[in-house]
């Protein structure tokens, strides 16, 4: 009789901490952005070193999110330069200096009216914009240039997104952003002569 009383009580308790448990339980982290794969392959350049540097001073208040970020924008931007601006020759230096890694969040106006009370809004628009200087010294023949590298990506959420659905929307800009540096930093490197080694 005991045993019964033990097993009928037992019952509820072990449905409240399942219950329990389900609700605490988090929802898996996103994945990182990242630089890698074939899309960010390493170009040889005529140069011996590479020196990257931060120049941007990140803002930590409303609408700029960058700070939350891991990896934040500017170390996205740095890992790429590591990644894909090699060093491969005797002499000369690349220089890469950021001038802008940032992303913001604003809110949209909403849309007057009954109809558009009843639906799910664009609520807010995510932008992630690098900026950078890349600068190549080559005393080898006295080469030189400088290439300003730009992109932006953006993109907007509704009302309805959960923190995950902004995270992964700050996600996508900034891999769209990088992707576009990248694309543009190829196209610069190709126009010169010399400066891409085989």
């Amino acid at each position: 009789m005991r045993d019964t009383a033990y097993a009928t009580l037992a019952l509820p308790v072990l449905g409240v901490v399942l219950l329990v448990s389900a609700c605490t339980a988090t929802a898996p982290a996103l994945p990182k952005v990242t630089v890698s794969g074939e899309a960010f392959s390493s170009v040889p350049l005529n140069a011996r070193r590479l020196e990257i540097i931060k120049n941007w001073q990140m803002p930590i208040e409303a609408p700029y999110i960058g700070h939350l970020q891991q990896p934040l924008p500017s170390s996205l931007v740095a890992d790429w330069a590591s990644r894909v601006l090699t060093p491969a020759g005797g002499s000369g230096e690349l220089i890469l200096d950021i001038s802008q890694a940032s992303v913001t969040k604003v809110k949209l106006p909403k849309q007057a009216g009954l109809s558009n009370a009843l639906t799910d809004q664009q609520d807010s628009r995510i932008k992630v914009e690098f900026e950078a200087q890349l600068m190549w010294l080559q005393p080898v023949g006295g080469a030189q240039a400088m290439m300003k590298l730009s992109s932006s990506h953006s993109v907007t959420i509704p009302e309805s997104s959960s923190a995950n659905d902004v995270q992964r929307a700050v996600n996508e800009c900034l891999q769209a952003a990088i992707a576009g540096l990248d694309k543009q930093a190829r196209a610069e490197l190709a126009r010169l002569d010399n400066i891409v080694l085989p």
